[in-house]
C-alpha cells in the first residue's frame, strides 16, 4: 500500500511528537507498505535522520515549501494545504495525519483517510476545533478511522465533538527498547536513579532535584531539554545529580539501560512542547513505554490514564500521593534489586511492553483498511 503520513512536526528534532511520527513511518515500512512522510521544510538540526531516531530503514522524506524557522499565523494554514498539495500530486492509496488542518482540508475534498487525535482538537486552533464540532466532522464518511492514544481521550473527544461513529481504535504509543529477559543480580552501593524527557516543571523535575538533596545514598541524572532550558536548572547539579541536554534516541536506547530506576514524577498538570496546554488525563508517554523495554524498576506519579498501561506492584510502582517527596524516598529505599518482588515487575514491564511495538500498533491502524 502507498502511504503518505502528512505532519506538521520538524525533522529530526527533540520533540516527542517527531519521533512518534518517524518511528510510525518506519513501522510502515517494516510491516511492508511503501511510506512517504511530507513535512514544512523548517530549519532543524543537521543530523542524520536514520542515526538520530535509530532507524533500521531510511524512510523517504519530502519537505515542501520555503525554509522556515517554525510555523505561525497563516503559515499554520498554507503550510498543511501545500503539504496535502504535495501528497495529492505524487498520489497514495491512504493518508494519515495528526493535523487538524489537514483532515480538515481532506474532509472538504472528500479524500479518505485516518486521523490520529492525542490531544483536544483546540491544540489545532479554536476556531477549526468549533467548526469540527458545529458540523460533527468526526463523524465525516472520508474519515476511515480515528485513532486515540487513550481510552480517556476517546471519551472526551466523544462527548465533546459529538463523535458517535465506531470506526476507531485505542492505540498507545510504542517501543522498539528490548531488554534482557534474564537479569543478572547487581550487588549495588549506590541506585542509579535516571529521568528521561522534557524537563518543564509540570514533569516532576523540580521533585528530582529535591529528592537529589534529602537521598545522597543514591545517583540521580536528569536527561532532556534544550541546552537553553538545561541552563535554568544546571545550578543545582550536584555530585549525586547530573543533567545533560536531550540527547538522541540513539544514546536514550544505550544509556536508559543502565539506570537501575526509572522516574515519572508528574504533578497535577502536564504540558506539552512549549510548556503550554495540559494532557494530564489524555497523555501515553512515549517515555514510559521505553521505560517499561528497558526492564527496569519504574516509579510513576499514579495518575488515572497511566493505569490503562501501568499496574501497581506488577509492572511499576504508583505513587498516590505523588506531590509528596518523602514518598518517592520511601519507595525508593524500599526498593532492592536482590528480591524476587522487585525481579517480577522488571520481567513484567518487559512483559507489557511487547505488547506495545511500533509494529503491531502500524498494523492494528491499518486492520480492515483496503
Amino acid at each position: 500500500m502507498k502511504i503518505h503520513y502528512l505532519a506538521t512536526a520538524n525533522i529530526p528534532s527533540r520533540t516527542a511528537n517527531s519521533l512518534q511520527i518517524i518511528k510510525m513511518c518506519e513501522a510502515f515500512s517494516l510491516i511492508g507498505h511503501n511510506i512517504s512522510l511530507i513535512v514544512p521544510n523548517l530549519i532543524c538540526n543537521n543530523n542524520s535522520i536514520k542515526n538520530y531516531y535509530d532507524l533500521r530503514k531510511k524512510i523517504k522524506i519530502y519537505k515542501v515549501g520555503v525554509k522556515k524557522k517554525y510555523l505561525s499565523g497563516i503559515d499554520s494554514i498554507l503550510t498543511p494545504i501545500m503539504i496535502l498539495k504535495k501528497s495529492l500530486s505524487l498520489g497514495n492509496d491512504i493518508i494519515i495525519t495528526r493535523n487538524l488542518v489537514i483532515s480538515f482540508f481532506l474532509i472538504i475534498l472528500k479524500k479518505k483517510h485516518i486521523f490520529e487525535i492525542h490531544d483536544d482538537l483546540m491544540v489545532g486552533g479554536k476556531k477549526l476545533s468549533y467548526i469540527f464540532k458545529l458540523f460533527n466532522l468526526l463523524n465525516s464518511k472520508s474519515i476511515l478511522k480515528l485513532v486515540f492514544i487513550t481510552h480517556e481521550l476517546k471519551e472526551y473527544i466523544k462527548k465533546k465533538y459529538n463523535y458517535s461513529n465506531n470506526n476507531f481504535e485505542i492505540l498507545p504509543d510504542a517501543t522498539d527498547i528490548k531488554s534482557e529477559k534474564n537479569f543478572k543480580i547487581k550487588i549495588l552501593e549506590k541506585k542509579k536513579i535516571g529521568y528521561f524527557g522534557s524537563i518543564y516543571n509540570s514533569r516532576g523535575i523540580p521533585l528530582i532535584i529535591k529528592l537529589s538533596k534529602i537521598d545522597k545514598n543514591n545517583d540521580y541524572f536528569i536527561y532532556g531539554g534544550s541546552k537553553s532550558e538545561v541552563k535554568k536548572i544546571i545550578i543545582h547539579e550536584s555530585e549525586n545529580l547530573k543533567i545533560y541536554p536531550q540527547i538522541s534516541f540513539k544514546k536514550v536506547k544505550k544509556i536508559i539501560k543502565k539506570m537501575d530506576i526509572l522516574l515519572m514524577p508528574y504533578t497535577n498538570k502536564a504540558t506539552i512542547s512549549g510548556d503550554y496546554g495540559n494532557i494530564i488525563n489524555f497523555m501515553s508517554p512515549m517515555k514510559m513505554f521505553d521505560y517499561l523495554g528497558a526492564g527496569k524498576i519504574i516509579i510513576s506519579s499514579n495518575i488515572k490514564v497511566l493505569r490503562e498501561v501501568l499496574i501497581d506492584n506488577f509492572n511499576s510502582i504508583l505513587i498516590k500521593d505523588f506531590l509528596n517527596i518523602y514518598k518517592w524516598k520511601e519507595q525508593i529505599d524500599k526498593v532492592n534489586l536482590k528480591k524476587k518482588k522487585y525481579l517480577k515487575i522488571k520481567k513484567n514491564a518487559i512483559l507489557t511492553s511487547l505488547k506495545f511495538t511500533w509494529k503491531k500498533r502500524a498494523d492494528k491502524i491499518l486492520k480492515e483498511i483496503k
